[in-house]
């Protein structure tokens, strides 16, 4: 299946004026490139040159459905790398108004799925949605929308959905972030510019009847229900990340789905080697 391209060509005002005055402190992705591309034009900095697969492995029960056989992640142009790096950008001055898990939650997000390898938390404004849709006979399990909540159909890039922390307490930090998108055509949404942010789903999601809480993925409807469960047929709904946040960004792929350092105890310890798949880095 082929991909239809992807370009995103506004540049806010404030990110230009940003790069005039070489201030990077809330447009630093856009800055940085447009410095390598004054100094390295063939070349293209780490966001902008994914490599892999998509990071579906794992066993984590991430599935793109093979919407991304046959292609490959690789180079942006210069026009995908700026736009991609003004959308980073909006992503990060966004989360970093929530540090920890604590003052996420005190805004309002609530944290659905628990500390996991490779991923963190998942908190998520889940608003109006709870758990008395699951008793409406309107709601269908199987084809499900979540109203009330912000997860919908629409993409926007400076408001990812789910907020992700290196911990379980009120304390845990800022690690990462993921945008969640209902498609309404099968296909992974559009997403951001150029084509390197490969989206998956999570087929079937058991979650709690009266908190919400996730209990599980890939389990039978019958063994959900077993747990005081719902089972959410979420075929149609497609995730992606981004490693972005200081400190836990991941290099080869900008937008692969675990990062290596996120082990099943915590988050790893600064001379890890995991550091290194990261990209070098030397811990958060």
């Amino acid at each position: 299946m082929l991909r239809r391209r992807r370009t995103h060509r506004s540049i806010p005002i404030a990110c230009v004026a940003a790069a005039v005055a070489l201030v990077a402190s809330s447009c630093q992705y856009y800055v940085a490139a447009q410095e390598h591309r004054e100094t390295s034009p063939d070349t293209r900095p780490w966001w902008c040159h994914s490599s892999g697969d998509g990071g579906h492995a794992g066993g984590h029960g991430d599935d793109d459905g093979g919407a991304y056989d046959g292609q490959t992640k690789g180079m942006l142009s210069w026009d995908d790398c700026i736009s991609v790096s003004v959308q980073l950008d909006a992503a990060l001055a966004y989360v970093n108004q929530w540090p920890t898990a604590g003052e996420a939650e005190a805004a309002g997000f609530h944290q659905v799925v628990p500390y996991v390898a490779g991923m963190g938390t998942h908190h998520v404004r889940v608003q109006d949605f709870g758990a008395h849709h699951f008793d409406d006979p309107d709601f269908d399990p199987l084809e499900p929308v979540l109203e009330g909540s912000i997860i919908d159909e629409t993409f926007d890039p400076a408001q990812p959905e789910f907020l992700m922390y290196d911990g379980n307490g009120p304390a845990a930090r800022l690690v990462g972030m993921a945008w969640y998108v209902r498609s309404v055509d099968g296909h992974p949404p559009a997403g951001f510019a150029g084509g390197n942010d490969w989206w998956h789903v999570h087929p079937r999601l058991c979650f709690d009847r009266d908190t919400v809480e996730f209990r599980g993925q890939g389990r039978t409807d019958e063994g959900c229900a077993q747990l005081n469960g719902v089972n959410l047929h979420l075929d149609d709904y497609w995730m992606v990340h981004a490693w972005i946040v200081p400190g836990w960004t991941h290099e080869p792929d900008v937008f692969v789905n675990h990062h290596p350092c996120l082990l099943a105890g915590g988050p790893a310890p600064h001379d890890d080697p995991c550091w290194d798949m990261a990209g070098g880095h030397t811990g958060h």
